[in-house]
């Protein structure tokens, strides 16, 4: 058999002790991280892979890190995420709710115009009719809310009636019913974090921290300017505190918006988070500012130092006990709620959209990213969609910039809209997955 090094492979070598290296190859079709010796190292990457042993070879044949000389592996990783779609096709229907476009913080790379606007009693009606037109046309196992905004929390009356009519109606189908939460943070308090994991059957809430107190109060501030961080910190303490705080059932899952001005905020949140003994009690996670409904928001420079930053976080959450992913996983095209053949989004005004970013913006709207409405009864289907056609053009490989991209099999292209609009959003570890290979190989031989 002719082989060839897999296109996808990546590799690092590092001093662990004086004059003592380690030798990895990370397959990005298996995403398996391998010790091996400078011997075979050396051979794989220069293609010399004939006098391997049989067993070596087999090995590296197995982890996709060696491959046959004439596979075309584009096409190859396309027939695993074929085969992957239609073997997971997904039994739990999921619903994103907007029940207000009120907020009351101004964060300056937000994209949503905000109003004082929420779910009325007719909207509400025809949601639930909506939902159960859905439930009844297809057998799904399970229904998942996930509740955004706006500030959710600032319609918890809303809410609180939704909840409700949704649990019988599920009850009714004799399914599950599940939900998470996206909000700032700024009015969950210990009673209404009970409300949600108990009576709205919450599996997480998700919290945006950008930094401590001197970054985060920059750019999540209040609409009176004021800043948010005191707050919003002191409410995730207390609750994590409380009896009612259950990190296995509804965990709260930090997440930290990073560019330019706040690359430097993470480290003393992480060690604020230290101080604190949150560290086992909460997920934390970074992501990128990105441009927001054409809002000019983020830029590749930031993009690119929170990659390079990223490998001193991962190596302080290792350190410190958090719990944190340090390599990427193997990924079909990415799911979101817009490639998912039935979920969608309600706003405040019923309006029906695929996508968390496209609602309460003038930008959107006017390049017919509203779906429809729930007032009307006669489209259940979602023809209009853009997002939906996404996963087949990558599929295809008609989106060149992942069909050429040698991370492609491990981020699946992630968020579908920014493919569309022609700026990838490419995941923090195209920036360091050398340093996350040796953090990973550090942290297993730990264990």
């Amino acid at each position: 058999m002719n082989l060839k090094k897999s296109k996808y492979l990546f590799h690092t070598s590092r001093l662990i002790g004086q004059n003592q290296y380690v030798y990895l190859l990370f397959s990005g079709r298996k995403a398996k991280n391998i010790v091996v010796s400078k011997e075979i190292y050396e051979k794989v990457l220069n293609s010399n892979t004939d006098s391997l042993s049989s067993s070596i070879k087999n090995i590296l044949i197995e982890n996709k890190i060696l491959v046959e000389q004439m596979e075309d592996e584009f096409v190859e990783v396309n027939k695993e995420n074929r085969h992957f779609l239609k073997e997971n096709k997904n039994d739990c229907l999921y619903i994103s709710i907007q029940p207000t476009a009120v907020c009351q913080l101004a964060c300056d790379y937000c994209g949503q115009v905000h109003s004082k606007m929420y779910l009325n009693g007719k909207h509400i009606d025809a949601i639930i009719n909506r939902v159960n037109n859905k439930l009844s046309a297809v057998e799904f196992k399970n229904l998942k809310i996930g509740w955004f905004g706006g500030e959710p929390l600032c319609a918890l009356k809303n809410m609180i009636e939704l909840n409700s009519r949704l649990k019988e109606l599920t009850s009714s189908h004799n399914i599950q019913y599940s939900g998470q939460l996206t909000t700032n943070g700024y009015a969950l308090s210990p009673d209404i974090y009970a409300r949600m994991k108990n009576e709205f059957n919450m599996h997480k809430i998700e919290i945006t921290l950008d930094g401590v107190k001197e970054f985060h109060d920059q750019r999540r501030f209040k609409c009176n300017g004021e800043g948010s961080f005191d707050r919003i910190f002191q409410n995730i303490i207390s609750i994590v505190s409380s009896p009612a705080y259950d990190f296995k059932e509804c965990p709260i899952s930090l997440r930290c918006n990073v560019d330019e001005r706040n690359v430097d905020g993470v480290m003393p949140l992480l060690q604020l988070l230290v101080d604190h003994h949150l560290q086992n009690k909460v997920y934390f996670y970074t992501a990128p500012v990105v441009s927001w409904a054409n809002n000019g928001a983020g830029s590749k420079n930031g993009q690119s130092l929170l990659g390079r930053y990223s490998t001193e976080f991962i190596a302080f959450m290792i350190e410190n006990g958090f719990r944190v992913r340090i390599l990427p996983q193997r990924s079909a095209p990415y799911a979101c709620i817009g490639t998912e053949e039935h979920a969608e989004m309600y706003d405040t005004e019923g309006y029906i959209f695929d996508c968390s970013e496209t609602s309460y913006s003038d930008y959107y709207a006017k390049q017919g990213y509203i779906l429809g409405n729930v007032m009307d009864t006669t489209n259940l289907d979602n023809r209009g969609s853009k997002i939906r056609t996404v996963p087949e053009k990558l599929l295809n490989g008609e989106i060149k910039d992942c069909k050429n991209c040698k991370f492609y099999p491990l981020c699946g292209g992630m968020c579908p809209l920014a493919l569309i609009e022609g700026t990838p959003r490419c995941p923090s570890f195209i920036h360091n997955i050398e340093d996350r290979m040796f953090l990973d190989y550090i942290e297993k031989s730990r264990r």
